[in-house]
């Protein structure tokens, strides 16, 4: 009689809804997730001590979204191979991973400015809104929102432009709302 045995790993210890990362699950963990946020930081950091708090945000708000999103860090000073391989020369260092391939982190260090670069790369680029949510979506930092039919060469252009561009987050709401907002159907609004 052959038994047979599974074997389930834990998850990595949390800090604050922030996995922790060593030089012993790092790859592991990575692994586990298709994308995930690392910071690599110091504990005498100032600038890391000023990132905690925002990274903590991020975490909990990621975490609790459908699907949810995690982000981990490693304190570099405890796990220098670590930081060695990934060429880390200063604190805090972020680095954006895709199914295990290192990517450049373009965000901020707000959990604002995180949560919406890591859903703008892993979610929609754009977000379907109505009439009245046009007024309340569209309001931190630059934002487009393309007015009209959800077809057609003027929106593709649109969508694709949302999928490679990081300084504007990116609506579409019904031709209809245009007018209401001082707008013209197909056509895209900048509102800040």
């Amino acid at each position: 009689m052959t038994t047979l045995l599974a074997y389930t790993r834990a998850e990595a210890e949390k800090d604050e809804g922030v996995l922790v990362l060593t030089e012993a699950n790092f790859d592991e963990e990575i692994a586990r997730h298709e994308t995930m946020l690392v910071e690599f930081y110091a504990p005498w950091c100032g600038h890391c001590k000023k990132l905690a708090p925002e990274f903590a945000v991020a975490a909990s708000v990621l975490a609790a979204q459908n699907p949810p999103q995690f982000i981990g860090k490693v304190d570099a000073t405890e796990n220098n191979a670590l930081a060695e391989r990934f060429e880390v020369k200063g604190f805090p260092t972020l680095i954006w991973f895709v199914k295990g391939a290192r990517q450049d982190y373009t965000g901020g260090r707000t959990s604002d400015t995180i949560i919406a670069w890591i859903n703008k790369k892993t979610g929609p680029s754009s977000s379907e809104i109505s009439c009245d949510q046009v007024a309340e979506k569209a309001t931190a930092g630059l934002n487009a929102v393309y007015f009209g039919d959800f077809e057609g060469s003027l929106f593709n252009a649109f969508i694709d432009v949302s999928k490679s561009d990081e300084q504007y987050q990116f609506f579409q709401a019904a031709g209809n709302c245009a007018a209401t907002h001082g707008a013209k159907s197909h056509g895209v609004s900048i509102f800040r």
